[in-house]
């Protein structure tokens, strides 16, 4: 009975991974939507390895030289990735894409707090240039005044 669930769950796995070869929504069945699960109770939880713990697994599954009960399922999972594929399903595994899009997002607010800081001085020298040019025109008033009496 297990080893024909198993092959229907490797199976189903097969067909969902054909759109991408790098989609991880294929394995969300087993391992989660965030890979937050034990695969039918029995694997690590992957969101928790590192990248490269994450790479070795996924290239020993394709080689057939890593895992238990679940070597042949996950074999026929990962036989047509490249090593490529593996690098970027890795990454997002741990999290890469996320920190790569949360530094960007970080990055680009800081280049748009140091264009409002750097509009904010041009608008204090404006301001300063202002303030002189009155201070100017009020010297020479008092000048104008005190030479009329």
């Amino acid at each position: 009975m297990v080893k024909h669930s198993l092959i229907a769950i490797a199976t189903l796995g097969l067909i969902t991974v054909s759109a991408s070869a790098y989609d991880t929504k294929a394995c969300a069945g087993c391992h989660g939507a965030n890979f937050e699960k034990k695969a039918l109770n029995v694997s690590k939880i992957v969101k928790d390895l590192p990248k490269d713990e994450i790479v070795k697994a996924l290239k020993g599954y394709k080689a057939g030289t890593f895992g238990g009960a679940m070597k042949g399922v996950m074999q026929g999972q990962v036989k047509a990735l490249s090593d490529k594929d593996i690098e970027d399903i890795a990454t997002q595994i741990a999290g890469g894409d996320k920190k790569a899009e949360a530094s960007t997002t970080k990055a680009e607010s800081n280049s748009t707090k140091a264009e409002d800081n750097a509009t904010k001085a041009e608008s204090n020298s404006t301001k300063a240039e202002d303030n002189a040019t009155k201070a100017e025109s009020n010297s020479t008033k008092a000048e104008t005044n005190a030479t009329a009496k």
